[in-house]
């Protein structure tokens, strides 16, 4: 049988050894490291527009501005599917009821405080009705085009690519570092994604591009969008 002094000094020996074997096993200090930021910029033709038209009417009434607006946004709808495959994505918001309670000065809004409205937004993919579109906008009750964006069907794929270069980039930086540290480059010890604003670009339109199609619209200008990606990585350092 064990004597409790020989079960105190085993006891005390075992707690020894294990700390040893802890510090025998604890890692080593931080290996010296160097982080960098890499970017790309991908420069692509959009086959895309993003549309925003607003439909909105005011009227002495509230049944009379919806009355109205339901069917100007009714002809604005048939319009768009009329074009076929070329729009697509086509979507409405909620109706928005108002009613103005604030004229100020201004008699027409005094006369017409009730409002009635809906946003509308679609995607064209053929630019060459987008003349034809604005024309016939114009026409409709109370209708207003609001935003025309550049975008891209390749947005996704154009966006991973980016990526990849941006990556390559950052380990381009981390190389020419090391170097001038007179180190080795290592393996990468962590990469994190940042991304640089990819918001489509603003469509500009140019009023001297010769003759106006039918309706008196000039023809949309198709310039380039670009589509960027950063990412920030660290790798291990070597010694040489």
């Amino acid at each position: 049988m064990t004597s409790p002094s020989l079960g105190r000094l085993l006891c005390a020996l075992a707690v020894c050894f294990l700390l040893a074997s802890c510090c025998v096993s604890a890692p080593p200090r931080d290996a010296r490291k160097v982080t960098v930021t890499g970017a790309a910029v991908i420069k692509i033709v959009p086959d895309e527009m993003n549309w925003t038209v607003n439909v909105s009417i005011s009227d002495a009434t509230l049944a009379a501005a919806k009355a109205r607006h339901d069917a100007s946004l009714t002809s604005t709808l048939n319009y768009l599917r009329s074009l076929g495959a070329s729009v697509k994505n086509l979507q409405t918001g909620g109706i928005r009821f108002d009613k103005n309670q604030f004229y100020n000065d201004d008699a027409e809004a005094r006369k017409n405080p009730f409002s009635c409205s809906t946003q509308v937004t679609f995607t064209l993919s053929d630019f060459e009705k987008y003349g034809a579109i604005c024309d016939a906008m114009v026409k409709y009750d109370g209708v207003q085009v609001q935003t025309i964006t550049y975008t891209t069907s390749k947005q996704e794929a154009t966006k991973a690519e980016a990526l990849k270069q941006a990556l390559l980039n950052a380990r381009e930086k981390a190389s020419a570092l090391a170097t001038t540290a007179n180190c080795g480059l290592g393996e990468p010890l962590q990469i994190q994604e940042g991304t640089i604003d990819n918001s489509p670009q603003m469509m500009h339109v140019i009023e001297d591009q010769g003759p106006a199609p039918r309706g008196g619209t000039p023809n949309a200008v198709v310039a380039q969008i670009e589509i960027s990606s950063t990412v920030t990585a660290t790798y291990k350092l070597t010694p040489k």
